[in-house]
């Protein structure tokens, strides 16, 4: 059985701010750097083969469309929304854990 493949579509604002965020990482630490791209390239294609399985996207202020995020890096979250074969990332966050004492 074939199943469905989608295209995946990063804002290239989204794709900005992570291309900034690594550059930034990599004076820091190359190998983690190369580490969060790496990951981020596994996202995208686990997107284009599977979107529908990822949790639904609630945002703060309600909108007219469904929105999906998966998370990545344990730290990185990626929101998108379906339309058709394709899955359109239009934010790119990094997800800051929430410490005890912080």
């Amino acid at each position: 059985m074939a199943f469905k493949k989608y295209r995946v579509l990063v804002d290239p604002q989204a794709d900005r701010k992570l291309s900034a965020h690594v550059e930034f990482l990599a004076r820091v630490s190359e190998t983690a750097a190369v580490r969060i791209y790496q990951l981020y390239e596994e996202a995208l294609v686990f997107l284009g083969n599977n979107p529908e399985s990822c949790p639904i996207y609630t945002p703060q202020k309600p909108i007219d469309t469904q929105l999906r995020y998966w998370l990545f890096g344990e730290r990185y979250r990626i929101v998108f929304e379906i339309i058709d074969n394709t899955a359109f990332s239009a934010k790119m966050f990094e997800v800051v854990r929430e410490r005890a004492g912080l």
